[in-house]
């Protein structure tokens, strides 16, 4: 799926090189928001066809560990945001909005690039791809420490991409909160964005 990822993006460079210009923007833009649309829509299609596990989490100790897991991915993610503009030199606002996209590197990118800066939008989509990726490495090395700690470098990934190695790492049980823990983040993604872009 990386592969194909990096392979869509250097075909998008060299098309837009070739066949398109600035004047192009507006369409693609609209393009790119309608895409967007349905991506979120199908999204909430799968989610709510999966009943089984809606019915699981409703007791008060499973729902008060779904809630403080994405809790505590939001407090990390914000902070390390935050800690990463004295490194990077980045503006402090700009590096939080980057965090913001809290793993979700197709949609921050598209919504920053759109509404604020291309450039701060393609530090969206890697800084947040990175973090999926190298979830992927951590996931399995935090299983061994804690199970529920293995959740959080995933972000928003964790309900899809990430939810298969959480369940081979830590066992279905983990994987459930792993699936709640990645649905509200990815529900609060676009509310962050939002509140961030209109703040500007």
């Amino acid at each position: 799926m990386i592969y194909s990822l990096f392979g869509a993006i250097a075909g998008g460079i060299l098309l837009g090189y070739l066949c398109f210009d600035v004047s192009d923007k507006p369409a693609l833009d609209t393009t790119l928001m309608t895409a967007l649309n349905f991506m979120i829509l199908v999204a909430g299609i799968e989610i709510g066809g999966n009943r089984k596990l809606i019915t699981k989490i409703c007791t008060p100790k499973n729902l008060v560990l779904a809630l403080a897991l994405p809790l505590g991915t939001i407090i990390g993610s914000f902070a390390g945001g935050y800690l990463s503009s004295f490194i990077t030199g980045l503006d402090a606002y700009d590096s939080i909005l980057v965090a913001s996209g809290l793993g979700w590197y197709s949609l921050s990118s598209v919504v920053i690039s759109t509404m604020h800066s291309t450039e701060l939008g393609a530090i969206a989509f890697f800084a947040n791809m990175i973090r999926e990726v190298s979830s992927f490495v951590l996931i399995p090395l935090l299983a061994r420490w804690h199970k529920l700690m293995c959740i959080a470098p995933g972000g928003a990934a964790t309900m899809d991409s990430l939810l298969p190695l959480v369940i081979n790492s830590a066992g279905m049980h983990t994987g459930m909160f792993s699936f709640i823990n990645g649905l509200v983040l990815s529900l609060i993604v676009p509310v962050f964005l939002s509140l961030f872009l209109n703040a500007l």
